[in-house]
């Protein structure tokens, strides 16, 4: 069972020795963790298929999905999907007397 404290870990000796390369270029250097989740949270978005990420907001809106995980995975798309939810939703309550439809 994975928890919070285990770590991710992969191969990836050229990644590491370009990382450093990079890093001694700067003036500073470059914070590698900061890139490897950045580019972890990127890659995870887009692998999602659009089903997945309306079942991971519905899973977020039933409370089976935590919000950071939600934010990690779908991000701004939490936000828009929420709006047009409600788009729909005031949508549905519209009347329709008065409206005709040509045949």
């Amino acid at each position: 069972m994975a928890t919070n404290n285990d770590k991710i870990q992969f191969r990836g000796a050229d990644e590491k020795r370009a990382s450093q390369r990079l890093s001694e270029m700067r003036l500073g250097g470059i914070n590698i963790s900061e890139l490897a989740r950045e580019g972890l949270k990127e890659k995870l978005r887009e692998v999602l298929s659009n089903e997945e990420r309306v079942e991971l907001h519905q899973q977020y809106l039933d409370g089976e999905l935590d919000e950071g995980v939600a934010k990690i995975l779908i991000g701004d798309l939490l936000e828009d999907i929420e709006r047009e939810r409600e788009a729909v939703g005031k949508a549905e309550t519209l009347s329709t007397d008065g409206v005709f439809q040509n045949e």
